[in-house]
């Protein structure tokens, strides 16, 4: 007897993701030149602070939303991956 699952239960086999639910890769010209871009201006992205799963269709089309006082964000929505806390001093540069 499995005690996995109840009796009454028999395991389905998994179910294929539909086209629309899944997310490719980031990758490509537009968004390694985006990157680079973002880390020459040591700035930091709401979407790679909040591990953004649209990240590669974003950043495929030359949209980034960063953040300008470091990587801390003063608000602390529950279902953001940001460090939430007050921005540490200004960086003039």
């Amino acid at each position: 007897m499995n005690h996995d699952l109840p009796e009454n239960n028999i395991a389905q086999p998994a179910r294929r993701r539909p086209e629309w639910l899944k997310v490719k890769a980031p990758g490509g010209e537009s968004y390694s030149a985006l990157k680079n871009m973002m880390r020459s201006k040591k700035l930091h992205t709401v979407c790679e602070e909040a591990h953004c799963p649209n990240i590669g269709e974003c950043w495929l089309s030359g949209t980034a939303t960063f953040l300008i006082l470091g990587d801390t964000c003063t608000r602390s929505c529950s279902f953001c991956a940001i460090t939430t806390g007050r921005p540490g001093a200004l960086n003039s540069d």
